[in-house]
């Protein structure tokens, strides 16, 4: 009788060659991969198209949802849409991996090919980070001219102005302080070019008539506020007070402000903080106007 004795195992799994060890996927590191960088982790476990797939329309979301910005709302759902997107990701990644092990690595397994997936991401996350704050810029008060409508810590999400943009009375404007452009103000648009401006106890009067301003605060007993008389405003510039009349340093201290200072109108609040530390948390989306 013969009998056929098996060689002893060699370690690897069956069939693979000599020299070609599988190496099974682990399904902790795909789901991470993938978390970051949808579609990452899809590569890591061999599935080239579907890892494509996902990294083309991470990218896309990052560069169309900057839209998005403009309300809170939907800013939000932009973020929270994103993040499921993500966990869908990885919870796929991590579900393929659980299944490969007795994976063998091959030409869609290689160091380039992971770098340029980051590279995708990462060359798509600068360029939505660069185009939203262009067009999306965010501020921060640090003054207490603009209560109630505005408080010291809100950090204020704008739209950049273009312009051809038109600035109307009553709109909320981010500019450059007149004699030195690194200050960054904000105040409200009252006087408009070509218009006789006169303020009088804190109220505004254009060519002579006041204006209705619901967001003017009172002054308080003992507070005066800073008049102006009578004067013209030229083709290009604006007149610019806070709402806080009694503690506002505006366009009656420094004069009008020209539009080409003006940089930005703000559109809502993103977070508020004092600078104690303390956060506001009811103040989160509140409308700027």
């Amino acid at each position: 009788m013969h009998l056929n004795v098996l060689p002893r195992s060699s370690g690897l799994a069956a069939g693979v060659p000599a020299g070609r060890p599988s190496s099974p996927r682990k399904p902790w590191l795909a789901a991470l991969l993938s978390f970051l960088w949808p579609g990452l982790g899809q590569l890591y476990n061999g599935r080239l198209r579907k890892g494509v797939a996902l990294l083309c329309l991470a990218a896309a979301w990052q560069l169309l949802g900057i839209g998005a910005v403009e309300t809170f709302r939907w800013w939000l759902s932009s973020l929270g849409g994103y993040f499921l997107f993500s966990l869908f990701a990885a919870w796929d990644a991590h579900r393929a991996a659980q299944k490969l092990q007795d994976f063998i690595p091959g030409p869609r397994n290689t160091l380039p090919l992971y770098l340029g997936a980051i590279v995708l991401m990462s060359t798509a996350a600068v360029a939505a980070g660069q185009a939203e704050r262009w067009a999306f810029p965010v501020y921060t008060v640090a003054q207490t001219s603009m209560r109630p409508t505005l408080r010291s810590g809100d950090r204020l999400r704008c739209a950049a102005l273009r312009p051809r943009d038109i600035i109307r009375r009553g709109q909320l404007v981010v500019f450059e302080y007149p004699s030195q452009h690194s200050l960054i103000f904000v105040k409200r648009v009252v006087g408009l070019p070509g218009e006789v401006v006169e303020v009088e106890d804190g109220l505004v009067y254009i060519n002579g008539d006041p204006i209705d301003e619901g967001y003017y605060t009172t002054r308080g007993p003992g507070k005066k506020s800073l008049d102006m008389p009578p004067a013209r405003l030229a083709p290009d510039e604006y007149y610019v007070m806070g709402d806080n009349r009694h503690a506002s340093f505006d366009s009656r201290s420094y004069g009008p402000v020209n539009r080409v200072r003006m940089l930005a109108t703000p559109l809502y609040v993103i977070m508020s903080r004092d600078e104690r530390g303390r956060w506001y948390l009811d103040r989160t989306g509140l409308p700027a106007r």
